[in-house]
């Protein structure tokens, strides 16, 4: 609990600072933006089959700020991300398919939600920069929490078992990308990147989709 605290005043803190950018000169930008994700977090193992449950959860959802230093050709921006995951029930049901069989069709679960922080310093590149629409290539390197809330399953109305709630700290995060700026008085832009979290065990990867906004 107390890393999970750590990384929300992390975040907090680079809000704060993004929202002094201003005062630092026109080299210097803050902004906010969304992110939508798919993913590849392995879930819990299923100790009968001792089977750990692959690519667990459906799409992700969540947001940031961040904070941009803009050089000649190069620039660079340091992001604080949150993203929740919920766990994905189909692909729950089919790791206990080799248990129950179709009963597993019965199978209901709650909790298990999945939350991610991060915080990361990229580069940007820009390529063919037109007047009003510049792509870029982009690629970082940062640490996130991860933490995974407790589930409980029951089949067919019966009680079934707890999973207790898992969390990692401080672990590297990996991404590399490429996106477009848009210029229509405010900077907007959106961001496709592949991303990669060194987890213990198998390493988790997601795919953020990123629309932002910079002042």
């Amino acid at each position: 609990m107390q890393r999970h605290t750590l990384a929300r005043i992390v975040l907090l803190c680079l809000s704060s600072a993004a929202c002094s950018a201003g005062a630092l000169g026109q080299g210097f930008g803050f902004g906010v933006h969304a992110n939508v994700t798919s993913s590849n977090f392995p879930g819990p193992t299923v100790d009968s089959t001792n089977q750990q449950i692959g690519s667990a959860y459906g799409a992700g959802w969540g947001g940031g700020v961040h904070l941009d230093a803009h050089l000649a050709v190069l620039s660079f921006r340091l992001t604080g991300d949150y993203i929740h995951y919920a766990i994905d029930e189909n692909k729950f049901r089919d790791a206990f398919r080799p248990l129950f069989g179709s009963a597993a069709d019965q199978m209901s679960i709650s909790g298990g939600g999945l939350s991610i922080y991060t915080l990361a310093i990229n580069g940007k590149m820009r390529v063919l920069p037109l007047p009003l629409v510049t792509p870029y290539i982009t690629g970082g390197i940062g640490v996130a929490w991860i933490s995974r809330d407790e589930a409980t399953t029951s089949l067919t109305g019966y009680p079934g078992r707890t999973f207790a709630s898992t969390s990692q700290s401080g672990k590297t995060s990996l991404d590399l990308g490429a996106g477009v700026d848009v210029k229509l008085g405010l900077m907007l832009f959106l961001e496709v990147k592949y991303a990669w979290i060194l987890t213990q065990g198998t390493n988790s990867t997601y795919v953020p989709v990123t629309i932002g906004v910079t002042f």
